[in-house]
């Protein structure tokens, strides 16, 4: 049982000129009759524990493994027929996809515990739920597949860039901005605005988060106006010792309350009967532990069906905190901020068992996309749904999703089972530096770290940037392309980050050498930092219906006293993936960089002072800044739980205007032509452990409206001075917008959007006050 404990240019290479015409070897191979290709193996080296995979920071892909089955559940008329445009009606195709792998692969140790999930067959055979939209019509599709990976089983990027609603394959209505302050806001509902089915891409979602359970193993499934959506998941072997047996071992689940009701923390992992456990009790990360009393808590266990951290009876179980008592005995008043335990971190420390090979989640999706791009039918004869269709192959998501995309990156997954190209392009969104925990031993792949939540989350390590270089700290050489580019397997990349991942996810880490010096980023990546959103794009309808007038502040919340930054940036995400598919099919160039720098002074090291930022100071206002962000130290992840180091890496903050907004980045209207100030931070009230950062939540502070009524404490400059009147403000307004679709940061359609809300906006009863004092 776990103990209470204090805390807690490319390199050349002989073999790489070898690996470069791989691609080419292979795909003679296999046209000889083939199904292995050959290509220098590594010597891969013992892993540190049983928890994590080998440290290879060499090529090294599993040939043996495909795609046994891809059977259709379901196939019908899309977004309840809807037709979009030339392209006319999409349909769904609800699938299951059953899946081998030889655990006697020479490269299978990359994946934790693959070796251990072998089936009485001597293969590993594992299964996983698969989602496609694609046109009606074949001559109607654009040769593009859109992988869109999946964030909890959720459609995030498909709302996102479709301006619709999430989980909803069923209906059509798209969003609508009047231009009179009383007229109805219409939000995006199903398909939204069919952003990607107006483009004819087929769009592919799948199971690949191992403790997300199967919706698609029965017979027969289809959309209805009642059944909207089928989470995809994913169906893996629990992982045997050598003899058989059951893996058990040491596993620590959290918890954070920050409200007064809830009380239940969910494990993630089934708990060994009777093993022993202990609860802890700790104000932040950084703190030393308290073990909570037995009598203060109580564990049941569930039945394993649902998802883990699930806290029901269908979970695997969960832990009864009786928080009242704790609260009120004084051994735990350490832990607690002014009396309470809103935002204390709970920690469970028990005995797990049945550990997946949760890395399977990478391998499925690149054994998946490959049989869509090169197969024309299944082991056993069943047709590929979309053969003859893909000539070009993308892959974006956000937030887990995003980083998902940047961890099956450098874990070498772009090179197929035959070597070759698995996505032609990437566009991971909000991901920032970070990678994922999910091939580990124990793996929690929901998990992240964030400054105060589950801090020490492992996935967090070395390497941050796309750029091969020597970690100062520990020493090793290594890339999110290294792999890749031994195999010349690179696919062009777009990074896109909100300002939330540069204070929660060390997002400079991406561009900078973590002692502080700007990278050279490689030819096929350009980073772009949306400044002034928050974490994962927002729509602008949505917003518009939630604050129609950005002079008037909204309320905060218990946890924080101001409310979260609403800046709508999905016309960037979609701009974005029209100039990166472009990009990859060769008939478009690809768009500058916009991402800060340490060397012009966008980005900089912060102090307590927010000066260090160049950022007023707000504090009289209820915008107070201490310096706070997440940082990162040298780890070590090979133990439960993780063990961090004196050693930090040099993090940097986007600096600021005398507005409070960020010097640097692409700037939608919202930020191009500010009503407030929009940072990506949001400080905890007291009573949640104050001023500790408040998650992924963001703070928007509205300027005065005119000169006359502006605070004495507020440096900032009013509307009045910045627009004069509406009408000023509706001129820049426009002319932002206007050079956004210029720079192919906009597209055409989404301007015509953006100028009705900006007319929505210079009509509110408060706006139109403007300079009339």
């Amino acid at each position: 049982m776990i103990k209470p404990t204090q805390r807690d240019k490319l390199p050349t290479r002989q073999s790489v000129q070898a690996l470069l015409g791989l691609s080419a070897t292979a795909a003679m191979l296999v046209a000889c009759g083939s199904s292995t290709p050959f290509f220098p193996q590594p010597v891969i080296p013992a892993s540190k524990s049983a928890l994590v995979a080998p440290d290879l920071t060499v090529s090294c892909p599993i040939t043996n493994s495909w795609i046994e089955s891809l059977v259709t559940k379901g196939k019908a008329p899309a977004f309840n027929g809807a037709q979009f445009g030339n392209v006319g009606t999409y349909d769904y195709i609800l699938a299951e996809a059953s899946a081998k792998v030889n655990p006697n692969d020479p490269c299978a140790a990359t994946i934790v515990d693959l070796k251990n999930s072998a089936d009485t067959s001597g293969m590993v055979n594992y299964k996983f739920d698969v989602v496609i939209l694609t046109p009606s019509d074949a001559a109607k599709a654009s040769g593009s597949l859109l992988y869109i990976v999946n964030n909890r089983t959720n459609t995030s990027a498909l709302e996102g860039l479709n301006d619709g609603s999430g989980n909803d394959l069923f209906n059509n209505v798209a969003p609508v901005i009047p231009t009179t302050a009383t007229g109805t806001v219409t939000t995006g509902l199903g398909a939204g605005s069919a952003y990607l089915m107006k483009q004819g891409m087929t769009v592919v979602l799948s199971g690949w988060q191992g403790d997300r359970p199967s919706s698609l193993s029965g017979p027969t499934a289809a959309i209805t106006s009642t059944k909207t959506w089928y989470a995809p998941g994913m169906t893996l072997p629990v992982a045997k010792d050598a003899t058989g047996g059951k893996i058990t071992g040491g596993v620590q689940d959290e918890f954070i309350a920050d409200n007064a009701t809830s009380s239940l923390l969910g494990t993630y992992y089934p708990r060994v009967t009777s093993s022993p456990a202990s609860l802890w009790i700790r104000k932040t990360a950084t703190d030393a532990p308290i073990e909570v009393d037995p009598s203060m808590w109580t564990y049941t266990a569930g039945s394993g069906v649902a998802e883990g951290g699930n806290t029901t009876a269908t979970g695997f179980g969960y832990v009864s905190i009786d928080r009242a008592k704790i609260k009120a005995d004084a051994k735990y008043a350490a832990a607690l901020d002014n009396g309470s335990d809103n935002g204390s971190i709970y920690h469970f420390n028990y005995t797990a068992s049945d550990p997946k090979a949760m890395g399977l989640g990478f391998l499925g999706v690149r054994d998946l996309i490959s049989f869509l791009r090169y197969e024309t039918q299944d082991k056993v004869g069943n047709a590929n749904p979309v053969a003859g269709r893909i000539k070009t192959t993308l892959a974006t998501g956000i937030s887990q999703s995003g980083r998902y995309l940047r961890d099956f990156l450098w874990m070498g997954f772009n090179a197929d089972r035959q070597v070759r190209m698995v996505f032609d392009g990437m566009l991971p969104l909000v991901g920032g530096s970070r990678k994922t925990y999910t091939n580990y031993r124990w793996a929690k792949p929901g998990d992240y770290s964030r400054q105060h939540e589950t801090h020490y989350t492992p996935g967090d390590q070395f390497p941050f940037a796309y750029s091969t270089i020597t970690d100062p700290l520990s020493g090793k050489t290594d890339g999110l392309m290294k792999k890749c580019a031994e195999l010349n397997t690179c696919p062009k990349v777009y990074q896109y980050d909100s300002p939330v991942e540069f204070a929660g996810a060390r997002a400079s880490l991406v561009s900078t050498d973590g002692a502080g010096k700007d990278l050279e980023i490689p030819s096929n990546v350009r980073l772009f930092y949306s400044a002034g959103t928050s974490h994962g794009p927002q729509q602008l309808a949505n917003n518009a219906k939630s604050q129609p007038d950005y002079s008037v502040d909204r309320a905060g919340t218990a946890v924080a006293t101001l409310p979260g930054a609403l800046n709508a940036s999905t016309a960037l995400y979609r701009a974005l993936l029209s100039s990166l598919e472009g990009w990859a099919k060769g008939t478009g160039t690809p768009l500058a960089s916009n991402w800060p720098k340490v060397s012009d002074g966008t980005m900089a090291v912060a102090t307590t002072n927010p000066q260090s930022l160049t950022a007023p100071d707000l504090s009289a206002l209820g915008l107070g800044f201490n310096g706070v962000y997440n940082t990162l130290s040298l780890n070590d992840e090979s133990v439960i739980p993780t063990v961090p180091t004196s050693k930090m890496y040099v993090v940097h903050l986007p600096t600021s205007d005398t507005q409070g907004n960020s010097k640097a980045g692409v700037k939608m209207p919202d930020s191009a032509v500010p009503l407030a100030t929009f940072v990506g931070y949001s400080l905890r009230n007291p009573g949640y452990v104050q001023g500790d950062q408040n998650g992924l939540n963001t703070s928007q502070l509205a300027f005065a409206l005119n000169t006359g009524s502006k605070n004495a404490k507020d440096p900032r400059m009013s509307a009045q001075e910045l627009y004069t009147n509406p009408a000023g403000y509706l001129a820049k307004w426009n002319a932002a917008v206007d050079a956004l679709v210029a720079d192919k940061l906009m597209l055409p359609d989404d301007a015509v959007l953006y100028k009705n809300r900006g007319l929505m906006q210079s009509v509110q009863p408060n706006f139109a006050k403007l300079g009339q004092q």
